[in-house]
């Protein structure tokens, strides 16, 4: 059975395969005295853990406490290359297996990378890749103005979904996450149509 999360402060719900465990400290909130501020903060991460693979997924906002980062990740595409590379890094060197992919949600554009890195092998170990895919959209639709004198509506935040598994065959578990925008009807995070 699909699971559900509500973000209740940009009025979004996000529909996730039964499969994934959520991290309570993910769900739970900090207390404020310890908050700094944070160009990026993870909404909601989970597991799914089976004999043969692990898989995860972080949900985040991007918003305008850093409005240099925000206006950077508002180019959809660059932004979440640039950004899955660097996540991946961490294990070795990364490969992007598919460029960024311009699609919409809802009407709200959203862009899509795939990548993997092979894992550092330990002794007697089976060698492995880790893949993953990252799929930024913009929160807010931006109003063309009528005039030159009307303001731009400015994007007030970007919506992050990472995913990563350990068999690139597991891919598919994306399109079971889905999304509601206000009271609209759920679409789907990664259509199918935009994995090649």
């Amino acid at each position: 059975m699909p699971k559900s999360f509500r973000d209740q402060a940009l009025n979004l719900t996000y529909f996730y395969p039964g499969r994934f465990v959520p991290d309570p400290e993910s769900v739970s909130p900090r207390p404020s005295a310890e908050a700094t501020p944070k160009c990026a903060r993870s909404t909601l991460f989970a597991n799914a853990v089976s004999p043969v693979d692990t898989s995860s997924f972080v949900l985040s906002t991007i918003d305008n406490t850093c409005p240099n980062v925000l206006h950077g990740a508002t180019m959809l595409g660059p932004f979440v290359r640039e950004q899955i590379l660097r996540q991946l890094k961490q294990y070795g060197e990364p490969t992007i297996t598919q460029e960024p992919t311009a699609y919409a949600i809802d009407g709200h554009p959203a862009a899509i990378v795939l990548a993997s890195v092979p894992m550092p092998v330990a002794e007697g170990k089976i060698p492995h890749t880790t893949y993953a895919a990252k799929a930024c959209f913009l929160g807010n639709i931006p109003a063309k103005p009528h005039k030159k004198s009307d303001p731009v509506d400015q994007v007030r935040h970007v919506l992050c979904f990472d995913f990563t598994t350990l068999h690139n065959d597991l891919y598919s578990l994306m399109f079971g996450f889905s999304m509601q925008f206000d009271n609209d009807s759920p679409q789907p995070i990664v259509p199918g149509s935009v994995i090649r």
